[in-house]
């Protein structure tokens, strides 16, 4: 990646993404002309995009780049085998990962990677929005398409840091380096580790060795790891490493968050550092998970300089991202969009539904995300549904990388069906829809989660 900054005008294949979108916000304010392609389905990151006058063509063609004339292409995960790609090789214009972009540019500040399984782009925007209020204008780019209160998923500021989701995937599917190895973090924040990414880890203890590398890494680097103890799979590879500062509800944690309550709307907890009081919070997010990411957020923010009464006031302030528990009431019906499409993910989702609305009937529409996720966590997912009084599962959102149905939606309702009374299986997202309008009744809790294109029941 030497040399990057020579170049003056970059083309992104597969502009539409959460990370890609991001990055080529950041580069354009950096100077440099962007410009790039996608499918033409709406995207939610269309707006953003649009608003920051970015062109997007609305089909992969080399004819795309023949208008452009880029010098240089970078490229999303899921694009190696591409029409633009080939064209831009045959040509000899500089192509590169936008894993490998999104390292150059944490070699540029002091950056703060927000890594984990769980939790890492709400905990990264989080943080990016702490900073951003204590006028620290710090450089950010996260996982979804909004963050309320921030500029968009990616911003240059004038700050010295640069706080990014370090994404723990595979760079590409003929690269199997985990994409936050190309980042260079003085701080690395690890909120969760499980098995998850069947497709690339094929158990547990490949991923662990990754984030072990992940740790080193940051150590080599002279930096600091803030880990949540709270796992046995963290514990397992945190032993006899220099530079670890832990948190988590467990009594050894050197950050504990303590005497939680919840109440409709926010929730208050104190934090102790090395046993010691550090403060009294109170934040808009619900769900236990979410007392956690805030108080790794108070723990870094305050290592980076930032006040308690600062911190305070923007862990409060603070309303979360895009597809995070976005609620929304439509018709005397209350709808919450959620990202999760993992069964920790949904069960913990759930779980704050029931503290948020105790009484009400709720109601979970779930898109499974990748047939090799599906069949692989199948008795994990048809057991995480236990909160909600209907499940209903529509068809698989199959990812671009994979080349044959391994599992089902059919197979995964069966399956939930034997533990919870009511599982329904619908189909497509079309008659999807027509269920619900038929069923969904006044002052009903919808919940759709999942990571495809679910959300589009509630735009509709």
């Amino acid at each position: 990646m030497t040399g990057f900054k020579k170049f003056k005008k970059i083309y992104f294949i597969g502009i539409k993404g959460v990370a890609v979108s991001g990055l080529a916000l950041i580069l354009k304010q950096l100077g440099f002309e962007v410009s790039g392609s996608d499918v033409p389905d709406k995207f939610l990151t269309d707006k953003v995009l649009l608003e920051n006058k970015i062109r997007i063509f609305k089909k992969f063609d080399a004819e795309n780049l023949k208008i452009f004339k880029p010098d240089a292409v970078v490229f999303g995960a899921s694009w190696v085998k591409n029409s633009e790609l080939a064209y831009a090789v045959r040509n000899k214009i500089p192509s590169f990962s936008e894993s490998d972009v999104r390292g150059w540019i944490s070699r540029q500040k002091k950056t703060i990677a927000v890594t984990g399984v769980h939790g890492k782009t709400t905990t990264t925007a989080w943080l990016s929005y702490i900073f951003s209020r204590d006028k620290k204008d710090p450089a950010y780019l996260f996982g979804s398409s909004k963050a309320y209160g921030l500029k968009g998923n990616g911003h240059w500021g004038s700050g010295r840091h640069f706080i990014v989701e370090g994404d723990e995937y595979a760079k590409s599917i003929s690269n199997s380096r985990p994409k936050f190895l190309d980042l260079r973090p003085k701080i690395t924040v690890i909120t969760s580790l499980e098995w998850e990414h069947v497709d690339i880890y094929k158990n547990l203890v490949q991923m662990q060795k990754v984030f072990t590398d992940l740790i080193d890494k940051t150590i080599s680097n002279k930096g600091k790891i803030f880990v949540c103890s709270d796992w046995p799979a963290i514990n397992k590879i945190i032993s006899g490493k220099k530079n670890i500062i832990t948190y988590g509800f467990n009594s050894k944690a050197l950050w504990q968050p303590y005497d939680v309550r919840f109440f409709p709307g926010y929730t208050l907890f104190k934090i102790k550092k090395r046993e010691k009081f550090f403060g009294e919070f109170k934040i808009r997010l619900l769900g236990s998970h979410n007392v956690l990411n805030a108080c790794v957020c108070a723990a870094v923010a305050s290592g980076e300089g930032v006040s308690k009464e600062k911190i305070r006031q923007a862990l409060f302030n603070f309303k979360g991202t895009k597809r995070r528990f976005n609620i929304s009431r439509i018709k005397n019906v209350t709808y919450i969009d959620d990202y999760g499409h993992h069964p920790t993910e949904i069960s913990t989702t759930l779980e704050a539904v029931r503290q948020k609305f105790p009484k009400k009937y709720v109601r979970c529409v779930f898109q499974p995300h990748t047939y090799s996720r599906t069949r692989a966590l199948l008795e994990n997912f048809s057991g995480c549904f236990g909160k909600c009084d209907q499940i209903v599962f529509t068809d698989i959102f199959a990812s671009a990388r994979e080349k044959k149905k391994s599992c089902s939606s059919e197979i995964l309702c069966k399956k939930t069906g034997t533990s919870h009374p009511d599982a329904r299986y619908t189909g497509s997202l079309k008659s999807t829809k027509k269920f619900l309008d038929k069923n969904v009744k006044k002052n009903d809790v919808v919940v759709v989660m999942g990571a495809g294109d679910v959300y589009k029941l509630i735009d509709n």
